[in-house]
C-alpha cells in the first residue's frame, strides 16, 4: 500500500513537472515576451515585421525558437 502511493506521488510529480516544461513555461514566455515587445514599441512607428523580429528574438534568446 505504501509504495502505491510512493509510485502515484512519484507519478503526480512527473506528469506535473511535464506541463510545466511544455506547456505553462512557454505560455509564459510568450505572454512576458508579447509584453515586452508592446513596451518597446510604445511612441514609435514601427511595422508589423519589425515587432514579429522583436518577437522573435525575445523567445529565441529564452529557448523557444520558431
Amino acid at each position: 500500500m505504501k509504495n502505491k502511493i510512493i509510485l502515484i506521488v512519484i507519478i503526480a510529480a512527473l506528469l506535473g513537472g511535464v506541463f510545466y516544461w511544455f506547456q505553462w513555461r512557454p505560455t509564459q514566455i510568450r505572454k512576458e515576451c508579447s509584453e515586452k515587445v508592446i513596451e518597446g514599441a510604445k511612441g514609435k512607428n514601427l511595422s508589423a515585421s519589425e515587432l514579429q523580429i522583436g518577437l522573435d528574438f525575445c523567445l529565441k534568446l529564452h529557448g523557444l525558437a520558431r
